[in-house]
C-alpha cells in the first residue's frame, strides 16, 4: 500500500534489488485476516508499514493463525511505535528483523533508524535511534543552545542536516525561512538545517527517543 513519499522508495529499492513489490488493495486492509493469509501465501519477505497498521494487526490470535515465516524484515515509520503491540509482533516472529525509522518528507525520507535489539517493556518509548549515512542530527534546547548526546534525557527539538535535504517548500519562501534556517553553530558558509518540530532526549546508549510534536502537527 503506498504511503505519500515512502511509496517511491518502496519502489525505487524494489527495483535495485531485483525484487517482487507486492500492492495489498486498499479494500482488503479491512480485514486483517485477508492481508495476513496474502503475506502468508504471497510469500513476502519485507514489510514497510506505518505502525497504526501494524498495531491494527498486532492480535496474538489472529497472528497464530499465520505463522509468517518469510517475512524477515518488518519496517515501520511515520508516527509512534508503542511497546505493547510491537512485543506482540516480536513474540510471533522471534528470528525477524524489526527497525524503527524516522524522516520527515523535508529530509527526503528516513534520516535515522533503530534496529530493535534489546527487550522493552510494554509502556516504554522505543528509541528513533542514529542518524543514517550523509545525514546529521543535532539537538537544540528553546534558547538554541546545543545538547550533545551526553546530556541524557535532556529534552530539546530535532534538527536536521544531509545531503538529502530539500531545498524549501515550493513557492512558499515565507515557509521555507521558518522551517528550514542557517546552523546557529558557525555563520561561516550556508549550512541549512530542517527544524522538525519533534522533541527529542538522547538515553544512556546515545540513541534518540522521541517523546512527541512542539507544536499542534
Amino acid at each position: 500500500q503506498f504511503y505519500f513519499d515512502v511509496s517511491v522508495s518502496d519502489i525505487m529499492v524494489t527495483v535495485f534489488k531485483g525484487a517482487t513489490l507486492h500492492i495489498i488493495p486498499n479494500h482488503i486492509f479491512a480485514f486483517p485476516a485477508k492481508v495476513l493469509q496474502c503475506l502468508e501465501q504471497e510469500k513476502v519477505s519485507t514489510i514497510f508499514w506505518v505502525p497504526s497498521v501494524l498495531i491494527y494487526f498486532a492480535n496474538e490470535k489472529g497472528l497464530k493463525k499465520y505463522p509468517l515465516n518469510f517475512l524477515k524484515k518488518i519496517l515501520f515509520a511515520g508516527e509512534i511505535m508503542p511497546n505493547k503491540q510491537l512485543n506482540i509482533w516480536r513474540k510471533h516472529l522471534p528470528q525477524s528483523l524489526f527497525a524503527n525509522l524516522y524522516g520527515p518528507t523535508e529530509i527526503t525520507i528516513i534520516a535515522c533508524f533503530y534496529i530493535i535489539n534489546r527487550p522493552f517493556k510494554d509502556d516504554e518509548l522505543l528509541p528513533i535511534g542514529k542518524a543514517c549515512k550523509n545525514t546529521e542530527l543535532l539537538v537544540f534546547d528553546e534558547n538554541m543552545n546545543y545538547i550533545s548526546t551526553k546530556e541524557i534525557g535532556k529534552k530539546g527539538e530535532l534538527y536536521i542536516r544531509g545531503t538529502s535535504l530539500s531545498l524549501g517548500y515550493y513557492n512558499d519562501k515565507e515557509k521555507t525561512n521558518k522551517a528550514f534556517i542557517q546552523n546557529p553553530l558557525h555563520d561561516n558558509y550556508l549550512d541549512l538545517l530542517y527544524k522538525t518540530g519533534d522533541i527529542v532526549a538522547y538515553n544512556e546508549f546515545e540513541e534518540l527517543l522521541c517523546y512527541g510534536r512542539a507544536d499542534n502537527q
